[in-house]
């Protein structure tokens, strides 16, 4: 659990670069479908628990119906983006098994 403002917003800060090279990346390569999931949610209008909640589960969801068309570097920022966002829940990080190319993750509680 995050105890300092600071802190709390030093992973805010985070979790929106994250957002932001996840935005260049999937423009550069016209993922629709992706940039469609994170429009959804992102930018951020403020750090509400509600609206982080919010772009965890869209990622989450982007992860589950469409991993097929993320590369490993898009995969592996969700992931961090999902534990950062955790933290700021105070929610215990899910385990994730890794998964080849092209495979659904599955969570592991």
């Amino acid at each position: 659990m995050i105890v300092y403002p600071s802190e709390r917003e030093n992973v805010v800060e985070q979790v929106g670069s994250l957002c932001l090279r996840l935005f260049d990346t999937w423009c550069e390569s016209r993922s629709v479908t992706a940039l469609a999931y994170l429009m959804h949610c992102w930018p951020l209008i403020d750090s509400t628990p509600a609206a982080l909640r919010r772009l965890g589960e869209t990622m989450r969801d982007l992860q589950r119906y469409h991993g097929d068309q993320l590369d490993d570097d898009a995969f592996r920022a969700l992931c961090e983006m999902a534990t950062l966002i955790d933290e700021l829940l105070g929610q215990p990080a899910r385990t994730v098994r890794l998964t080849v190319p092209g495979e659904v993750p599955e969570t592991m509680e």
